[in-house]
């Protein structure tokens, strides 16, 4: 049985991120110190290189300002928050309607048992 490790996720320095998605690195050193993207001490790995990919749509497409983009970015990682949140609690409310049908059934039996 070997003792295998998980594969290591390649990451990319500033300077790799800033050219594998186009943007100028002043760019990500920016957003990375606004906490816009959260890259790890070892680097940029692909989630945040599609928020750089974002950014750069944002800027491009739609002719935004940096301001403007980071009021976008905060706001759509609020609404992942809040849909992870909702997801959570639909989750529980099935649970606890489910445990309540269960719960109610075995009375019902008892019940007539008697």
């Amino acid at each position: 049985m070997s003792n295998q490790q998980p594969p290591r996720r390649h990451l990319l320095d500033a300077d790799e991120a800033a050219a594998a998605t186009h943007l100028d690195v002043r760019i990500v050193w920016d957003y990375a110190a606004q906490e816009l993207i959260t890259p790890s001490s070892e680097g940029y790995d692909e989630a945040e290189l599609a928020e750089l990919r974002r950014v750069r749509r944002l800027r491009e497409d739609l002719g935004l300002d940096h301001p403007a983009i980071a009021i976008i970015l905060r706001m759509r990682r609020r609404i992942r928050t809040l849909q992870a949140e909702i997801r959570r609690l639909e989750l529980a409310a099935r649970s606890a309607r489910s445990s309540r049908r269960q719960a109610s059934w075995v009375e019902a039996e008892w019940n007539d048992q008697v």
